[in-house]
């Protein structure tokens, strides 16, 4: 009876995750949705590693329309960041000279910088209420308290990352599977990593 249930756990969680992964990308196809989208999807992601009551469409339809507005206007803060970052760059590689070098090493720092409070902005907004200011100041302290959680969470974006930029045919491996189940699948795995994180926080509020 406990190996069906198992079983049965197994399948209702690939169920889920197939199917959060499907709302998340409809949801993003707007594509000015997209930090609404992603908020909604780590919402729901992590009440599945914690085993909380979750219906996958209502809940992600309540997170997605809940933060809405500052998970937008937030997403597209960091863009634009990134983009101005990115121009930067580019600009500096096509140029000689130490100021050109210059540039180029504090862009991309900044890159870096921008994308670690990216990668934590979101699961933390889905997490909790906070604002905007208060997400930002308390990323800095959730890294350093859980650092090896950190480093685990940069180790498994790397290959994505790195597979994704590699070559035409990678990349559309990457987005093909991230179609199918690869973005449901991998906030789960996050997920995971920032339940620890998030601990402390939950206890305290």
């Amino acid at each position: 009876m406990n190996q069906d249930n198992k079983i049965m756990n197994l399948f209702s969680r690939i169920v889920d995750l197939l199917l959060l992964n499907f709302l998340f990308v409809i949801t993003s196809l707007p594509v000015l949705t997209l930090g609404a989208s992603l908020t909604a999807l780590f919402s729901v992601s992590l009440k599945l590693v914690r085993n909380e009551e979750s219906y996958v469409s209502r809940d992600y339809f309540r997170a997605f329309k809940k933060n809405f507005c500052q998970a937008t206007v937030s997403f597209w803060a960091f863009s634009l960041i990134i983009a101005l970052l990115a121009g930067n760059l580019m600009i500096s590689f096509q140029q000689a000279g130490n100021f050109y070098l210059v540039l180029r090493m504090i862009s991309f720092l900044f890159m870096i910088f921008i994308g670690i409070y990216f990668l934590y902005f979101f699961p933390v907004l889905a997490r909790f209420y906070f604002t905007t200011r208060q997400i930002l100041l308390h990323i800095p302290h959730m890294i350093f308290t859980h650092f090896s959680d950190f480093v685990l969470l940069v180790v498994l974006l790397i290959p994505l990352i790195f597979f994704s930029v590699y070559s035409l045919f990678t990349a559309i491996c990457i987005v093909v599977f991230g179609c199918v189940c690869g973005f449901s699948v991998c906030a789960y795995v996050m997920s995971i990593l920032f339940r620890r994180i998030f601990e402390p926080y939950e206890i305290s509020a």
